[in-house]
């Protein structure tokens, strides 16, 4: 159904899609437009925290159960399964479970969810971010595994059923740190509990939540709240009678729920900041199928872009008192204000782990007299750990991460954003620190080989 503007949620568990998106996929719905809903996971790993009587019912099928009732309830007629079990929050032993969606390779997944987004066809999909809203594995997963799957669903070589589908607008659900204040302070003005902390928490001590600026879309539900309420009521076992999410005074409620914050990460700009309707912009008459193309040979493109020439970095993090180098060349500056850098680091690296688990990183621009540096951090043979650092001259300036000496300059950084591309991650950094060190020249990389300025 191309010519049906349709909406496609993809969620970790059984209820997130009523307390992220539950007013979305209820507008989305009464206003005859095609709402559609994936679960990652069956909820395994949750608990019966309203304590209410299952009868002879185990948990997980009665969570199946709530989640008919509830989608139900939004008008949501079309769900589907991804097949993973839940894997628990971060460090527990059902992480390791080899079901788990937290160990599912990301491509392996995303081709089940690209063969979905084929057969469904959505012109816009929404999912968490990369915080995975509040950093647990599964939410983080579904982020990274519906980024690959937009990408696969549209890529005509992709070894999957059905026609190629272009996503038109890929958003992430977010909370903006300034709501979520407004909320705290709200919640302790009137004597309440807030799911934040205690009353004299600062805002900058919220855990989750983004940026005001990051916000490019805010979906007014009131019209839709009651059906988003039952929603969430019917999840009896995860959201209780007595739950927050329930018993706020009405006010609080309408603004801790009649609104729904999005980012746009992937479609055309918006035309108005911020959107109201996430369809904007979208020609939904037109069904948008990629053109196959011939496929580009690997080592015509790897000699293709070995003519651009670049200098030639060491990015270090430094994470639960381990560090960790790896050379560098696909680095850029992104932004001036604020101030950002990229580097692309491969998603089989060891690297790729290390910075998904540290929350900086610092980048040094090696000289023209440092190949041995660059060959030591690009050596696979290399101790993974802080001894590969162990005759390696190196400082720390800001954030506690390595700093090579003798780096003709570098730069400091807080992790800002990891986005999925391809088979590399794309790693953002706010700086926070920089500086300028020798005046020689820099090592320069080209055509597969080290070069300097020439005189």
């Amino acid at each position: 159904m191309p010519d049906v503007p349709t909406l496609l949620c993809v969620h970790p568990h059984p209820d997130d899609e009523s307390i992220a998106c539950g007013g979305l996929l209820a507008a989305t719905a009464a206003a005859g437009r095609r709402a559609v809903v994936v679960t990652c996971t069956g909820g395994e790993e949750g608990e019966n925290l309203a304590g209410i009587d299952l009868g002879d019912e185990d948990l997980v099928s009665h969570r199946r159960r709530e989640l008919a009732d509830a989608l139900a309830a939004l008008g949501v007629e079309e769900h589907h399964w991804l097949g993973y079990r839940d894997s628990g929050m971060t460090g527990t032993a059902p992480n390791d479970h080899p079901d788990s969606f937290h160990l599912a390779p990301v491509d392996e997944a995303a081709a089940r969810l690209a063969s979905l987004i084929r057969q469904v066809r959505p012109h816009v999909v929404v999912s968490d971010d990369e915080q995975g809203t509040y950093g647990h594995p599964d939410h983080v997963k579904a982020h990274l595994v519906t980024i690959r799957a937009v990408e696969l669903a549209a890529d005509p070589t992709a070894d999957l059923p059905g026609e190629p589908w272009q996503v038109g607008k890929r958003y992430v659900h977010a909370l903006g740190r300034s709501r979520l204040e407004r909320m705290h302070r709200a919640l302790t003005d009137a004597g309440l509990v807030s799911p934040f902390g205690s009353a004299d928490l600062a805002a900058t001590e919220i855990p989750f939540g983004v940026d005001d600026d990051r916000i490019t879309a805010e979906v007014d539900v009131r019209d839709v709240f009651a059906r988003k309420r039952a929603a969430m009521a019917a999840h009896r076992s995860q959201i209780g009678s007595d739950s927050f999410f329930l018993n706020l005074p009405d006010g609080l409620m309408h603004d801790a729920f009649a609104v729904e914050q999005f980012v746009l990460e992937d479609g055309p700009a918006p035309t108005s900041h911020p959107e109201t309707d996430l369809f904007g912009g979208i020609d939904v008459a037109e069904q948008v199928v990629a053109a196959p193309v011939a496929p580009v040979d690997p080592a015509a493109f790897r000699a293709t872009l070995g003519r651009f020439a670049t200098g030639v970095g060491v990015m270090t993090v430094a994470a639960h008192g381990r560090a960790h180098g790896m050379t560098a060349n696909a680095i850029s500056s992104v932004s001036l204000d604020p101030p950002l850098v990229l580097v692309c680091v491969e998603r089989t690296a060891a690297m790729a782990t290390f910075v998904r688990r540290a929350p900086s990183f610092a980048i040094s621009f090696l000289a023209a007299d440092q190949q041995e540096l660059s060959n030591w951090f690009a050596d696979p043979a290399r101790a993974d750990d802080g001894e590969q650092f162990a005759e390696v001259a190196h400082r720390t300036e800001v954030t506690g991460t390595p700093i090579l000496d003798g780096a003709v300059g570098w730069v400091d950084c807080r992790v800002e954003a990891i986005h999925v591309a391809g088979d590399h991650d794309v790693v953002i950094g706010r700086v926070v620190g920089l500086g300028t060190g020798r005046t020689d020249d820099p090592l320069l990389y080209y055509g597969s080989a080290y070069h300097r300025l020439a005189e």
